[in-house]
């Protein structure tokens, strides 16, 4: 079965990503990158290049948190930048670090026989 289009509704989230964020109680990074996978799997892509003016719209974080969250989150691999920001004034485009198997069947040894199941 082919992979279903995004529709936004729901977003992939990583248990073991969202578990060490919490555990070192970086909530607001935690928040920032919730929205960054919202983008990226709203365009289908592991990339996002939401400007930090719309990521304080939607986690109501100042600027400042902003760049310390996505800083952090670079530090620890779970983004890494590809391009703009610094004295190009351009939105900073950010590769996010892919969900395993998302979208894909999983294939166990003693399951070949029946049907495909997926990871939503």
């Amino acid at each position: 079965m082919p992979h279903a289009p995004n529709t936004n509704r729901w977003t992939p989230v990583p248990d073991q990503g969202t578990l060490d964020l919490l555990k070192a109680k970086q909530y607001t990074a935690l928040a920032v990158w919730l929205c960054m996978l919202r983008d990226a799997t709203l365009h289908q892509t592991w990339e996002t290049s939401r400007s930090i003016a719309t990521l304080c719209t939607e986690t109501n974080l100042s600027r400042q948190t902003i760049v310390n969250a996505e800083n952090y989150l670079v530090e620890k691999g779970f983004i890494r930048p590809l391009g703009g920001g610094g004295t190009s004034r351009k939105k900073i485009t950010f590769a996010i670090t892919p969900i395993p198997n998302f979208g894909k069947p999983n294939e166990t040894p003693e399951s070949k026989d029946s049907k495909p199941i997926g990871n939503w």
